[in-house]
Protein backbone atom coordinates (compact mmCIF):
# COMPACT_ATOMS: atom_id res chain seq x y z
CA UNK A 1 0.00 0.00 0.00
CA UNK A 2 1.71 3.38 -1.02
CA UNK A 3 2.47 5.19 1.74
CA UNK A 4 -0.08 7.96 0.80
CA UNK A 5 -2.47 5.70 0.70
CA UNK A 6 -1.68 3.84 4.40
CA UNK A 7 -1.88 7.43 5.86
CA UNK A 8 -5.45 7.90 4.39
CA UNK A 9 -7.35 6.25 7.66
CA UNK A 10 -4.79 3.43 8.67
CA UNK A 11 -6.61 1.98 11.09
CA UNK A 12 -8.47 -0.01 8.38
CA UNK A 13 -5.69 -0.27 6.45
CA UNK A 14 -3.48 -2.54 8.84
CA UNK A 15 -4.19 -6.14 9.57
CA UNK A 16 -3.25 -7.65 13.07
CA UNK A 17 -2.14 -11.63 11.45
CA UNK A 18 -1.42 -13.93 14.34
CA UNK A 19 1.01 -16.67 13.51
CA UNK A 20 -0.92 -19.17 11.64
CA UNK A 21 -1.78 -16.18 8.94
CA UNK A 22 1.88 -15.47 8.61
CA UNK A 23 2.83 -19.27 8.10
CA UNK A 24 0.21 -19.51 5.51
CA UNK A 25 1.42 -15.84 3.78
CA UNK A 26 5.25 -17.35 4.31
CA UNK A 27 4.58 -20.12 1.77
CA UNK A 28 1.71 -18.89 -0.37
CA UNK A 29 3.83 -15.42 -1.39
CA UNK A 30 5.88 -15.52 -4.49
CA UNK A 31 9.23 -13.96 -5.25
CA UNK A 32 7.09 -10.42 -6.98
CA UNK A 33 5.03 -10.06 -4.00
CA UNK A 34 8.38 -10.22 -1.89
CA UNK A 35 9.60 -7.65 -4.28
CA UNK A 36 6.31 -5.21 -4.06
CA UNK A 37 5.87 -5.50 -0.20
CA UNK A 38 9.85 -4.26 -0.25
CA UNK A 39 9.40 -1.38 -2.44
CA UNK A 40 6.46 -0.44 -0.22
CA UNK A 41 9.17 -0.44 2.50
CA UNK A 42 11.52 1.47 0.64
CA UNK A 43 9.04 4.44 0.61
CA UNK A 44 8.71 4.78 3.98
CA UNK A 45 12.17 4.42 4.69
CA UNK A 46 12.50 7.76 2.54
CA UNK A 47 10.02 9.41 4.13
CA UNK A 48 11.96 9.06 7.41
CA UNK A 49 10.83 9.88 10.92
CA UNK A 50 11.79 12.48 13.53
CA UNK A 51 12.09 11.95 17.44
CA UNK A 52 9.16 13.19 19.67
CA UNK A 53 12.26 15.76 20.77
CA UNK A 54 12.08 17.07 17.32
CA UNK A 55 8.67 19.37 17.11
CA UNK A 56 8.36 22.38 16.88
CA UNK A 57 6.47 23.02 20.07
CA UNK A 58 6.30 21.43 23.27
CA UNK A 59 3.76 20.09 25.08
CA UNK A 60 2.35 21.59 28.38
CA UNK A 61 4.62 19.95 30.22
CA UNK A 62 7.79 21.27 28.73
CA UNK A 63 9.00 17.78 28.73
CA UNK A 64 10.44 17.26 25.01
CA UNK A 65 10.29 13.71 25.46
CA UNK A 66 6.22 13.56 25.95
CA UNK A 67 4.26 12.45 22.68
CA UNK A 68 2.06 15.56 21.62
CA UNK A 69 -0.63 15.99 18.94
CA UNK A 70 -3.93 17.88 17.71
CA UNK A 71 -7.20 16.12 17.31
CA UNK A 72 -7.66 15.89 13.72
CA UNK A 73 -11.04 15.99 13.04
CA UNK A 74 -10.71 19.78 14.69
CA UNK A 75 -10.44 22.82 13.31
CA UNK A 76 -9.93 26.78 13.65
CA UNK A 77 -13.13 28.67 15.13
CA UNK A 78 -14.08 30.98 11.82
CA UNK A 79 -15.98 32.86 14.72
CA UNK A 80 -12.96 33.95 16.75
CA UNK A 81 -9.71 35.98 15.42
CA UNK A 82 -7.81 33.82 16.93
CA UNK A 83 -9.29 30.77 15.57
CA UNK A 84 -9.97 29.26 19.46
CA UNK A 85 -11.68 27.43 20.24
CA UNK A 86 -11.46 24.66 18.01
CA UNK A 87 -15.03 23.39 16.43
CA UNK A 88 -15.71 19.79 15.20
CA UNK A 89 -16.19 18.83 11.85
CA UNK A 90 -16.68 14.95 12.18
CA UNK A 91 -15.11 13.20 9.53
CA UNK A 92 -13.15 15.62 7.75
CA UNK A 93 -9.11 15.50 8.16
CA UNK A 94 -7.56 18.89 9.29
CA UNK A 95 -3.92 18.59 7.48
CA UNK A 96 -2.42 20.71 9.98
CA UNK A 97 -3.30 17.63 13.09
CA UNK A 98 -1.77 14.93 10.56
CA UNK A 99 1.91 16.55 10.74
CA UNK A 100 4.61 16.42 14.10
CA UNK A 101 4.82 13.06 16.24
CA UNK A 102 1.42 11.77 14.85
CA UNK A 103 3.23 11.76 11.19
CA UNK A 104 5.94 10.35 12.71
CA UNK A 105 4.30 7.47 14.94
CA UNK A 106 2.29 6.33 11.72
CA UNK A 107 5.23 6.39 9.75
CA UNK A 108 7.61 4.30 12.26
CA UNK A 109 4.17 1.96 12.31
CA UNK A 110 4.30 1.88 8.72
CA UNK A 111 8.63 0.95 8.68
CA UNK A 112 8.20 -1.86 11.26
CA UNK A 113 5.36 -3.91 10.12
CA UNK A 114 6.38 -4.13 6.55
CA UNK A 115 9.79 -4.51 8.39
CA UNK A 116 8.53 -7.53 10.30
CA UNK A 117 6.43 -8.77 7.99
CA UNK A 118 9.19 -9.46 5.39
CA UNK A 119 11.81 -10.56 7.63
CA UNK A 120 8.97 -13.78 8.71
CA UNK A 121 8.38 -14.16 5.32
CA UNK A 122 12.53 -14.66 4.15
CA UNK A 123 14.55 -14.16 7.19
CA UNK A 124 17.04 -11.60 5.80
CA UNK A 125 18.95 -9.93 8.59
CA UNK A 126 18.86 -6.53 6.56
CA UNK A 127 14.94 -6.14 7.85
CA UNK A 128 15.50 -6.90 11.38
CA UNK A 129 18.27 -4.13 11.70
CA UNK A 130 16.04 -2.01 9.68
CA UNK A 131 13.12 -2.71 12.89
CA UNK A 132 15.76 -2.70 15.51
CA UNK A 133 17.52 1.02 14.36
CA UNK A 134 13.75 2.47 14.00
CA UNK A 135 12.34 1.14 17.14
CA UNK A 136 15.74 2.29 19.42
CA UNK A 137 15.28 5.26 17.73
CA UNK A 138 11.79 5.86 18.95
CA UNK A 139 11.60 3.92 22.18
CA UNK A 140 14.75 3.35 23.72
CA UNK A 141 17.74 5.43 22.80
CA UNK A 142 17.95 8.33 25.60
CA UNK A 143 18.42 11.55 23.40
CA UNK A 144 15.37 10.27 20.81
CA UNK A 145 13.30 8.11 23.23
CA UNK A 146 9.05 8.67 23.42
CA UNK A 147 7.45 9.01 27.06
CA UNK A 148 5.51 6.39 27.99
CA UNK A 149 2.34 8.25 27.93
CA UNK A 150 -0.11 9.74 25.56
CA UNK A 151 -1.09 12.57 28.53
CA UNK A 152 -0.71 15.11 25.45
CA UNK A 153 -2.69 13.13 22.41
CA UNK A 154 -4.99 14.76 20.30
CA UNK A 155 -5.26 17.84 22.12
CA UNK A 156 -8.14 20.07 21.20
CA UNK A 157 -6.79 23.62 21.29
CA UNK A 158 -8.49 26.09 23.27
CA UNK A 159 -10.48 23.22 24.91
CA UNK A 160 -7.70 20.72 26.56
CA UNK A 161 -4.56 19.48 26.06
CA UNK A 162 -5.05 16.13 25.85
CA UNK A 163 -7.93 13.59 24.78
CA UNK A 164 -8.49 10.20 25.90
CA UNK A 165 -8.93 9.40 22.19
CA UNK A 166 -5.39 10.27 21.73
CA UNK A 167 -4.86 6.78 22.89
CA UNK A 168 -5.80 6.09 19.64
CA UNK A 169 -2.99 7.65 17.61
CA UNK A 170 -0.82 4.33 19.02
CA UNK A 171 -3.90 1.99 19.20
CA UNK A 172 -4.62 2.40 15.74
CA UNK A 173 -1.40 2.87 14.05
CA UNK A 174 1.92 0.96 15.96
CA UNK A 175 -0.13 -1.69 18.52
CA UNK A 176 -0.42 -3.47 14.73
CA UNK A 177 3.57 -3.13 14.55
CA UNK A 178 4.03 -4.35 18.22
CA UNK A 179 1.67 -7.51 17.32
CA UNK A 180 4.52 -8.60 14.50
CA UNK A 181 7.27 -7.74 16.94
CA UNK A 182 5.54 -10.38 19.89
CA UNK A 183 5.33 -12.83 17.22
CA UNK A 184 8.61 -12.69 15.85
CA UNK A 185 10.10 -12.66 19.76
CA UNK A 186 7.82 -15.32 20.23
CA UNK A 187 9.72 -17.55 17.54
CA UNK A 188 13.03 -16.58 18.77
CA UNK A 189 13.52 -14.04 15.99
CA UNK A 190 14.32 -10.36 17.78
CA UNK A 191 17.80 -9.95 19.74
CA UNK A 192 16.99 -10.42 23.87
CA UNK A 193 18.30 -7.61 24.54
CA UNK A 194 15.99 -5.10 21.85
CA UNK A 195 13.22 -7.39 23.14
CA UNK A 196 13.77 -6.61 26.91
CA UNK A 197 14.14 -2.72 26.68
CA UNK A 198 10.65 -2.63 24.29
CA UNK A 199 9.70 -4.79 27.19
CA UNK A 200 10.44 -2.21 29.50
CA UNK A 201 9.02 0.73 27.92
CA UNK A 202 5.48 -1.14 27.22
CA UNK A 203 5.33 -2.10 30.50
CA UNK A 204 5.35 1.26 32.18
CA UNK A 205 2.90 2.42 29.15
CA UNK A 206 0.43 -0.55 30.27
CA UNK A 207 0.27 0.88 33.48
CA UNK A 208 -0.18 4.65 32.22
CA UNK A 209 -2.82 2.82 29.90
CA UNK A 210 -4.70 0.96 33.01
CA UNK A 211 -4.21 4.07 35.80
CA UNK A 212 -4.42 7.00 33.65
CA UNK A 213 -7.93 9.21 33.75
CA UNK A 214 -7.73 8.97 30.00
CA UNK A 215 -7.10 5.34 29.90
CA UNK A 216 -10.13 4.76 32.43
CA UNK A 217 -12.08 7.04 30.39
CA UNK A 218 -11.18 5.36 27.39
CA UNK A 219 -11.86 2.00 28.64
CA UNK A 220 -15.52 3.07 29.49
CA UNK A 221 -16.15 3.87 26.59
CA UNK A 222 -19.17 1.90 24.47
CA UNK A 223 -18.03 2.63 20.98
CA UNK A 224 -14.94 1.88 18.70
CA UNK A 225 -12.61 3.58 21.24
CA UNK A 226 -13.42 1.07 24.06
CA UNK A 227 -13.17 -1.85 21.62
CA UNK A 228 -10.09 -0.31 20.42
CA UNK A 229 -8.74 0.22 24.09
CA UNK A 230 -9.30 -3.36 24.87
CA UNK A 231 -7.31 -4.37 22.46
CA UNK A 232 -4.67 -2.49 22.89
CA UNK A 233 -4.68 -3.74 26.46
CA UNK A 234 -4.28 -7.23 25.14
CA UNK A 235 -2.30 -6.58 22.73
CA UNK A 236 0.58 -5.26 25.04
CA UNK A 237 -0.17 -7.49 27.91
CA UNK A 238 0.69 -10.64 25.03
CA UNK A 239 4.06 -8.58 24.27
CA UNK A 240 5.38 -8.38 27.72
CA UNK A 241 3.87 -11.67 28.22
CA UNK A 242 1.95 -10.97 31.31
CA UNK A 243 -1.39 -11.53 29.30
CA UNK A 244 -2.47 -14.33 31.64
CA UNK A 245 -3.98 -12.21 34.27
CA UNK A 246 -6.19 -10.29 31.69
CA UNK A 247 -7.05 -12.62 29.16
CA UNK A 248 -10.32 -14.18 31.30
CA UNK A 249 -11.55 -10.72 32.08
CA UNK A 250 -11.25 -9.28 28.78
CA UNK A 251 -13.18 -12.37 26.97
CA UNK A 252 -15.86 -11.20 29.67
CA UNK A 253 -15.21 -7.90 28.35
CA UNK A 254 -15.67 -8.53 24.49
CA UNK A 255 -18.47 -10.91 25.28
CA UNK A 256 -20.29 -7.73 26.68
CA UNK A 257 -19.11 -5.42 23.88
CA UNK A 258 -20.66 -7.82 21.34
CA UNK A 259 -23.76 -7.62 22.75
CA UNK A 260 -23.80 -3.78 23.54
CA UNK A 261 -22.48 -3.00 20.08
CA UNK A 262 -24.55 -4.60 18.06
CA UNK A 263 -28.16 -4.99 17.89
CA UNK A 264 -30.78 -7.42 16.48
CA UNK A 265 -30.19 -6.27 12.90
CA UNK A 266 -26.44 -6.82 12.93
CA UNK A 267 -25.50 -3.41 12.86
CA UNK A 268 -23.23 -1.25 15.04
CA UNK A 269 -25.36 1.83 15.94
CA UNK A 270 -22.63 3.36 17.97
CA UNK A 271 -20.87 4.03 14.78
CA UNK A 272 -23.72 4.54 12.33
CA UNK A 273 -24.28 8.05 13.91
CA UNK A 274 -20.88 8.91 12.02
CA UNK A 275 -20.46 10.84 8.88
CA UNK A 276 -18.09 7.62 8.31
CA UNK A 277 -20.81 5.19 9.34
CA UNK A 278 -19.15 2.63 6.88
CA UNK A 279 -15.28 3.09 7.89
CA UNK A 280 -16.55 3.47 11.59
CA UNK A 281 -19.08 0.08 11.33
CA UNK A 282 -16.05 -1.18 10.06
CA UNK A 283 -13.25 0.27 12.65
CA UNK A 284 -15.95 -1.09 15.20
CA UNK A 285 -16.35 -4.78 14.02
CA UNK A 286 -12.48 -5.02 13.45
CA UNK A 287 -11.63 -4.07 16.92
CA UNK A 288 -14.08 -6.16 17.83
CA UNK A 289 -12.98 -9.87 15.70
CA UNK A 290 -9.43 -9.16 16.50
CA UNK A 291 -9.55 -8.85 20.13
CA UNK A 292 -11.64 -12.36 19.00
CA UNK A 293 -8.77 -13.51 17.09
CA UNK A 294 -6.01 -12.72 19.62
CA UNK A 295 -8.07 -14.93 22.67
CA UNK A 296 -8.22 -17.69 20.39
CA UNK A 297 -4.91 -18.32 20.90
CA UNK A 298 -5.96 -19.12 24.34
CA UNK A 299 -8.27 -21.26 23.73
CA UNK A 300 -11.50 -19.21 23.84
CA UNK A 301 -14.19 -19.46 20.78
CA UNK A 302 -16.96 -17.39 18.81
CA UNK A 303 -18.20 -19.29 16.32
CA UNK A 304 -21.52 -19.91 17.87
CA UNK A 305 -21.30 -16.07 18.86
CA UNK A 306 -24.98 -14.87 17.97
CA UNK A 307 -24.26 -11.31 17.70
CA UNK A 308 -21.25 -11.75 15.41
CA UNK A 309 -23.51 -13.87 13.16
CA UNK A 310 -25.94 -11.09 12.70
CA UNK A 311 -23.18 -8.87 12.29
CA UNK A 312 -21.96 -10.69 9.48
CA UNK A 313 -25.13 -11.07 7.76
CA UNK A 314 -25.53 -7.19 7.72
CA UNK A 315 -22.33 -6.12 6.13
CA UNK A 316 -21.41 -9.04 4.00
CA UNK A 317 -23.17 -8.15 1.20
CA UNK A 318 -21.84 -4.55 1.54
CA UNK A 319 -18.38 -5.77 1.48
CA UNK A 320 -19.06 -7.94 -1.38
CA UNK A 321 -21.09 -5.37 -3.67
CA UNK A 322 -19.45 -2.51 -2.49
CA UNK A 323 -22.97 -0.63 -1.31
CA UNK A 324 -24.31 0.81 1.87
CA UNK A 325 -27.19 3.10 2.69
CA UNK A 326 -26.13 5.20 5.34
CA UNK A 327 -23.92 8.52 5.25
CA UNK A 328 -20.15 7.53 4.55
CA UNK A 329 -18.93 11.06 3.06
CA UNK A 330 -15.08 9.24 2.32
CA UNK A 331 -14.26 6.65 -0.70
CA UNK A 332 -14.04 3.62 1.25
CA UNK A 333 -11.04 0.97 0.50
CA UNK A 334 -12.94 -2.42 -0.57
CA UNK A 335 -9.78 -4.21 0.98
CA UNK A 336 -10.99 -2.68 4.03
CA UNK A 337 -14.40 -4.59 4.14
CA UNK A 338 -12.55 -8.02 2.47
CA UNK A 339 -10.28 -8.42 5.68
CA UNK A 340 -13.37 -8.00 8.10
CA UNK A 341 -14.84 -10.85 6.18
CA UNK A 342 -11.78 -13.12 6.35
CA UNK A 343 -11.83 -12.38 10.41
CA UNK A 344 -15.47 -13.77 9.93
CA UNK A 345 -14.49 -16.45 8.51
CA UNK A 346 -11.79 -17.28 11.46
CA UNK A 347 -13.98 -16.62 14.34
CA UNK A 348 -17.41 -17.83 13.68
CA UNK A 349 -16.26 -19.86 10.09
CA UNK A 350 -18.71 -18.14 7.53
CA UNK A 351 -16.87 -18.09 4.33
CA UNK A 352 -17.93 -15.96 1.84
CA UNK A 353 -17.51 -16.30 -2.07
CA UNK A 354 -16.47 -12.89 -4.08
CA UNK A 355 -14.48 -11.22 -6.58
CA UNK A 356 -11.23 -9.53 -5.61
CA UNK A 357 -9.89 -6.86 -7.18
CA UNK A 358 -6.19 -6.89 -8.34
CA UNK A 359 -3.94 -4.20 -7.39
CA UNK A 360 -0.28 -4.69 -7.81
CA UNK A 361 1.34 -2.12 -5.24
CA UNK A 362 -1.61 -2.78 -2.78
CA UNK A 363 -0.70 -5.14 0.27
CA UNK A 364 -4.03 -5.84 1.12
CA UNK A 365 -4.10 -7.37 -2.37
CA UNK A 366 -1.01 -8.96 -1.98
CA UNK A 367 -1.60 -10.73 1.21
CA UNK A 368 -5.67 -10.69 1.83
CA UNK A 369 -5.68 -12.98 -1.84
CA UNK A 370 -3.00 -14.91 -0.23
CA UNK A 371 -5.41 -16.06 2.56
CA UNK A 372 -8.67 -16.24 0.82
Amino acid sequence: MRIQNYFNEIVNNLYMFQEDDLEKLKHELNCMDIKHLDELLTEGLAMGIHSVTEKKHLAPSKNPHDYMSCSIYHWPNPDTVDGLPYVERDGVDNPEAIHGDKESLRTLTYITYLSALLYYFTNEEKYLDIVVKYNSFWFIEENTKMNPNLRYAQCIPGVNDGEPGGIIDYAASYSYALNLLRILNEKGKLPTSFYQEMRVWHQEFLSWLLSSEQGIIEGNRKNNQGSLYDLLILNISCFIQEEKALVERYYQRLLRRLHEQIDSKGELPYELVRTKSKSYTTMGLKMLLESACLLMNYGYEFKDNEDLVRAYHNVRPHYVKHTWEHMQIKAFDPFRGYYILYLFFKTICMRTEFTMENEEMHWGSILLRKLF
